[in-house]
């Protein structure tokens, strides 16, 4: 595990092989853990408020990097962890291991459309787990109504896709009462990706990521 510094916050940054393992040993704990992928757009949203610098700092188990856009920010040049990010090497690596050892899974989403997306995207990298329950409302539910239908079902993992500090404020909101030995938050722009797993990247993105870099560096003068 490394450690960088973007826009002020500390981000713990794991290698698959590291990742993996740790969730492997999440799995067998009683109480969730978190799993918690960091994005362009989540790393300027927390950038003003201490509450969400502090779980990316320090409550989230585990951080992962989403795009690897972020390390050039940091200045960072690791091909290896480029190539990793790039591929979503940590997700297929995790839904492999959940579909060999059949484990249900839960799955949060704002809209049916996202849901959809969702399915999608898991369905490319496995097209055999156990989906035991799904939320693809959760702007008009409160978190205990999502947390009282996922406890219903006890799965091992919930994947939720809500964006930005949305996404942390529902972990903080709701773990503590999560029946589920695994959270893992996703942000709406991994959704949709090429067949090799890789994610999409349109004009925009690309302008973003440039915005982007150029943020953080002023930031550091």
């Amino acid at each position: 595990m490394k450690t960088y510094e973007i826009l002020g916050i500390k981000i713990k940054d794991y290698s698959v092989r590291e990742a993996l393992h740790k969730t492997r040993e999440f799995l067998s704990y009683n109480v969730p853990s978190v799993v918690f992928f960091l994005t362009r757009e989540v790393l300027l949203a927390s950038s003003d408020s201490e509450l969400h610098k502090a779980f990316i700092e320090e409550d989230a188990e585990v951080t992962m990097v989403a795009s690897s856009d972020i390390f050039k920010a940091a200045e960072v040049t690791e091909k290896s962890r480029e190539r990793e990010i790039d591929r979503n090497l940590y997700l297929k690596g995790l839904l492999r291991m959940l579909s060999k050892e059949h484990q249900r899974i839960y799955l949060v989403s704002q809209t049916p459309a996202q849901m959809t997306e969702l399915k999608t995207l898991l369905g490319t990298f496995e097209n055999s787990l156990q989906i035991a329950g799904v939320c693809d409302h959760a702007d008009d539910l409160s978190v205990e109504d999502i947390t009282n239908d996922i406890n219903t079902v006890t799965p091992y993992v919930v994947f939720t896709v809500l964006p930005g500090n949305e996404s942390i404020d529902f972990v903080i909101a709701g773990k503590k009462y999560m029946n589920a030995r695994l959270l893992v938050s996703l942000q709406p722009e991994m959704l949709r990706v090429k067949e090799d797993g890789s994610v999409k990247k349109g004009f925009m993105t690309k302008l973003s990521e440039k915005l982007f870099t150029r943020i953080a560096g002023k930031y550091k003068q």
